[in-house]
């Protein structure tokens, strides 16, 4: 059964007028050329919400977290050939929510324009003002590249040609979650995440790892966090210690310095990719 069309308010007041001078649905739908199941809508709002403006809606549940949105904006900045399917099957890994891919292009949208919304409210800062911000971030490591299906083309009679197949490593080849953060000082030793990182993991973390760092940094009570929005290979994660290991004062001291420059660029460019 298809429903009635919405009416406005001073309809509803008519139709109350009506019903006071004792005339029947189908006498009042008559009169305002209105369907019968109209005009018994318009009785039950009346009845259910005692008023005659239309009730105010119930706001559509947002599908993502706030960290989940931060990141799908850090994939999509990271390597932006990504495709919103590919940032899909990459969040999908985090487990803290199930979303289409038709979500993901609405909120790499959303991201853009939060990119503007941030570089403006933030370009009079100067680079003293950013040393208080301690910046943080979370990704994941494979041996094998993207946790995704690969497709192969390939004609009849081909499929065991070494050039129609695709290496695979067993188990994965190894995978790993890891939590770092810097400020204008340089960076914090590195955690390896265990096991899934869902939001319980990530508050223990910044207990156990972000408050001590904030203190050895000698950071007054106005200090900014800044968020961006498996451990099981011992290589992998030596390889990524030690790249960790190897980003010097210096640089984290330049990406702080930077950032008055960088607020500028993404104004410039509405949002849009820029050279930093």
């Amino acid at each position: 059964m298809s429903r009635g069309k919405n009416i406005t308010s001073n309809q509803r007041v008519i139709i109350n007028v009506l019903l006071d001078q004792n005339l029947s649905q189908v006498q009042i739908a008559k009169k305002l050329k209105l369907s019968r199941c109209t005009i018994q809508n318009a009785i039950k709002h009346i009845n259910k919400f005692g008023m005659l403006e239309n009730a105010p809606r119930t706001p559509r549940k947002r599908t993502t977290t706030e960290r989940i949105d931060r990141i799908i904006r850090r994939l999509s900045e990271g390597n932006r050939r990504l495709t919103a399917r590919d940032i899909h099957n990459e969040v999908k890994a985090y487990r803290e929510c199930s979303l289409s891919v038709r979500s993901i292009r609405r909120r790499l949208i959303e991201n853009q324009r939060a990119r503007v919304a941030f570089a403006r409210e933030y370009l009079t800062w100067s680079a003293v003002d950013w040393t208080k911000v301690v910046f943080s971030d979370e990704s994941k490591f494979n041996h094998s590249g993207p946790d995704e299906k690969k497709c192969m083309h390939r004609c009849s009679g081909e499929k065991f040609m070494p050039k129609c197949t695709i290496p695979i490593i067993k188990h994965g080849g190894g995978s790993m979650m890891v939590w770092g953060a810097f400020n204008r000082n340089g960076p914090e030793p590195l955690h390896i995440v265990e096991g899934i990182m869902d939001s319980t993991s990530y508050v223990r973390i910044l207990e156990n790892n972000l408050l001590p760092y904030a203190r050895s940094q000698r950071l007054d009570r106005n200090w900014i966090f800044q968020q961006d929005n498996d451990a099981k290979h011992s290589t992998l994660e030596a390889v990524i210690k030690k790249v960790w290991a190897q980003i010097s004062v210096q640089r984290c001291a330049n990406l702080i310095d930077f950032m008055p420059r960088r607020c500028a660029a993404v104004i410039k460019n509405f949002g849009y990719p820029t050279k930093y």
